[in-house]
């Protein structure tokens, strides 16, 4: 049983190299390694809908009708994607036969994220030449879109977040982007001849040393730091080598080998840097590291690697686990409006995978307005002009009544009212009553009482 399909999304395009990001690159070169040529293996572009995905990621493929669908995800890293081939593949066979090497291939994996990797992303990303003329243009899309792709800008953001660390504090040196600028005015000055440039003082001989030079003597002493890190950086990876044509003593490469090559194969191999500090480096006092990415890229990719499959772009669609508003876009484009069902031309999708996509996105687009109908979460009101002007009046008038009735509880206390009138009295109250309803006489109180009548009273019981 054969095994399925890959697909890998990477950043980039390159003639020489598949790309220049060192992770992509990686990642391209551990599939080659550990499935061979003989596997089938696609490379696509990355996808940012309906939300931006890990590169580079590793997919599961299938072919149908001609056409490769993109199934679930494998791995989302390189070293998820190393983990993976380990256990499915023959990836790093000598390491597991070998524990010393296996712990010195440990060792130099740490040495080649932890200081290579800082200093191959400052010399792609940091010097402001080196990123308009190089790595802007390799890491743009292939496909070319009416407005200019922000991704070299936001790869070089993200990049530039990691070296100004205070553990690296690589960013900027060497060459900044105000020096750039001003080197590159003051070229065109001369070169215009402007007043500035015309002026004649600005000839005499000045004492000390001027601002502009000062600043590249700056840049000259900060490359110089640079190259004396990268020199001993080099030195111990020679070292590992030893006799070996491959690191740590193996006569077949490994999965460090191919993270060796992914990043010195983008200085070596790659367009020419304007600013080429490594690469010069590398080339006049390190011919065995020059050789070892020339011998990884012939194993890897052959005589012609430009018709492998790491240089090419393939066309594939994402199905119905990874949707994408693309695959939408392209449903609904007029091309496909009238297309005939009979027709000798192979269908895109099965039957199932077709109707279940038009029963989603007619279901997506639908369900939500039906939803919002039944429930009333959206009401719509219409109100008559005349309604409004009565509601306004009542309201004029409430508003009247309370302010009157606010006035006559704010009256100073002896002042009366100019409408008051006086209490009716008990007499009146009494005539205004009907004769059926008229009060029973009360019996007045005596105010002289004789004493002597109730003791004749107790008497009289005590004599019985």
């Amino acid at each position: 049983m054969t095994a399925p399909p890959l697909a890998v999304s990477v950043w980039g395009h390159g003639r020489s190299v598949p790309t220049l990001d060192p992770g992509c690159l990686y990642s391209l070169a551990v599939l080659q390694l550990g499935l061979g040529p003989d596997h089938e293996l696609y490379v696509i572009e990355p996808r940012s809908w309906p939300y931006p995905e890990n590169v580079p990621s590793v997919y599961n493929a299938e072919k149908h009708a001609g056409q490769v669908l993109i199934g679930d995800a494998i791995a989302s890293t390189p070293n998820g994607l190393r983990d993976y081939l380990r256990n499915s593949s023959s990836l790093d066979a000598p390491l597991r036969q070998e524990p010393l090497a296996a712990a010195r291939a440990q060792a130099v994996q740490s040495t080649l994220d932890d200081a290579l990797a800082d200093l191959v992303l400052h010399t792609l990303f940091s010097f402001p030449l080196n990123f308009q003329k190089v790595t802007a243009n390799c890491l743009a899309p292939t496909q070319r879109s009416i407005l200019p792709s922000s991704l070299p800008r936001r790869l070089r953001a993200s990049v530039g977040k990691r070296l100004s660390s205070p553990a690296i504090n690589l960013w900027g040196l060497g060459g900044s982007w105000q020096r750039s600028d001003a080197q590159e005015a003051r070229r065109w000055n001369l070169t215009a001849g402007l007043a500035e440039a015309r002026d004649p003082t600005s000839q005499l001989p000045k004492q000390g040393v001027q601002s502009a030079y000062a600043a590249d003597v700056q840049e000259q002493w900060e490359r110089s730091r640079i190259a004396a890190r990268a020199r001993e950086l080099f030195q111990t990876l020679t070292t590992m080598m030893s006799s070996a044509p491959f690191l740590v003593g193996c006569q077949h490469p490994t999965s460090i080998d191919a993270r060796m090559y992914s990043l010195l194969a983008p200085l070596l191999l790659g367009p020419s840097l304007p600013i080429a500090l490594l690469p010069t480096l590398l080339r006049e006092e390190f011919p065995e590291l020059v050789m070892h990415t020339e011998r990884m890229h012939r194993y890897l990719w052959g005589t012609h690697p430009e018709e492998s499959w790491a240089f090419k772009r393939n066309e594939c669609a994402y199905g119905p686990s990874n949707f994408s508003w693309q695959s939408l876009w392209e449903s609904l484009h007029p091309r496909n409006w009238f297309r005939s069902q009979n027709s000798s031309e192979p269908a895109n999708l099965p039957p199932t995978l077709r109707y279940g996509r038009w029963a989603f996105y007619v279901w997506a687009i639908v369900g939500p307005l039906a939803y919002v109908a039944l429930t009333g979460l959206v009401t719509i009101e219409y109100e008559d002009p005349d309604e409004q002007e009565a509601d306004l009046e009542e309201m004029q008038g409430l508003e009247g009544e309370r302010f009157q009735e606010d006035d006559q509880e704010t009256l100073a206390p002896g002042q009366e009212y100019s409408n008051y009138q006086p209490a009716p009295t008990a007499t009146e109250d009494e005539a205004s009553l009907p004769s059926e309803l008229e009060p029973e006489p009360q019996p007045q109180p005596n105010s002289e009482i004789d004493p002597m009548e109730f003791l004749d009273e107790e008497w009289q019981v005590d004599d019985e």
